[in-house]
């Protein structure tokens, strides 16, 4: 609410202060070219627009280098992101077990199909187990 009071004191100065200067007049030299008789009031209002539109330039400049920093700040993070990852990656793949698994070697289930099941449920003996290992048996 403060505010709207503001404003509408503000705008009711500024009104009086243009209707009081509305008779005065001055020359004017844009870049060469000379006008007489323009009015103060005139002057100062295209002096505040230009000064907008200046402004304006300005801010769209810096939001533009600002959105640019900051997209490069953006793809740096990533990037580097990446390379960390990819190090650990490479790093658990350094240090994992090295498995070779060769075509020519049976599956636990082709070990399996031809050997008689044991009915029984006795466990192998010590001695099968380790010709197993080296795939050694009698």
């Amino acid at each position: 609410m403060a505010r709207i009071i503001v404003t509408v004191i503000l705008v009711v100065v500024l009104a009086v202060l243009v209707s009081m200067n509305l008779e005065f007049t001055t020359s004017v030299n844009l870049f060469g070219t000379r006008f007489d008789s323009v009015s103060v009031v005139a002057v100062a209002a295209l002096s505040f627009a230009v000064g907008v539109v200046y402004s304006l330039f300005i801010y769209i400049g810096r939001f533009l280098n600002r959105r640019a920093k900051r997209g490069l700040a953006n793809r740096d993070r990533d990037l580097t992101e990446r390379e960390r990852n990819l190090a650990n990656r490479q790093a658990d793949a350094d240090h994992a077990p090295v498995t070779v698994e060769s075509k020519t070697e049976p599956t636990a289930e082709e070990e399996t199909a031809g050997e008689p099941e044991n009915p029984a449920g006795e466990s192998r003996s010590g001695l099968a187990k380790f010709l197993d290992f080296f795939r050694l048996r009698p």
